[in-house]
């Protein structure tokens, strides 16, 4: 499909409920546009740049471009100052992973994460950050993807 210029595979899922589900792939072609993340690209695990580079930038369901890998554009910076985290004034031990070298490429759309933190993301290593639940650190970064992408085609 072309929207505004920009050519995506938009993908018709039927779930196991019988509800017909849409979920974009955009063109991994049109190159990098986050500038928090451009500086660091060549540190994500390839497995991730194979991806974005070669696959789709980004997987999401459509309606809400969440539930999926969101296009490079959209991923999170977990540092940005204008994010409030208030789990961290909740959590009974310090963060293990920094703030500012830490990029969220999944999306529930409400305010959960499966992020790359680039001073420890060795092997597809990842966290499941979120701004109300205690974060799961040492995650595997596509076991973790392909559970939430499951999560969202059933619900």
């Amino acid at each position: 499909m072309d929207v505004e210029g920009e050519y995506s595979v938009l993908y018709t899922i039927k779930n196991s409920k019988g509800d017909i589900l849409y979920y974009e792939g955009r063109n991994p072609q049109k190159g990098q546009k986050n500038v928090e993340l451009e500086g660091l690209w060549d540190k994500t695990p390839s497995s991730i740049q194979r991806f974005y580079e070669n696959v789709h930038d980004g997987f999401y369901y459509y309606a809400s471009e969440s539930m999926g890998l969101v296009p490079l554009e959209s991923v999170t910076y977990l540092g940005d100052e204008d994010i409030e985290w208030s789990i961290i004034d909740d959590l009974e031990e310090p963060i293990k992973i920094n703030l500012d070298s830490s990029f969220g490429f999944f999306s529930n759309g409400m305010g959960s994460y499966i992020a790359i933190d680039y001073t420890n993301c060795v092997d597809n290593n990842a966290t499941f950050w979120s701004a109300k639940l205690k974060p799961k650190y040492n995650i595997s970064f596509w076991s973790y993807v392909d559970e939430w992408v499951v999560i969202g085609f059933e619900n």
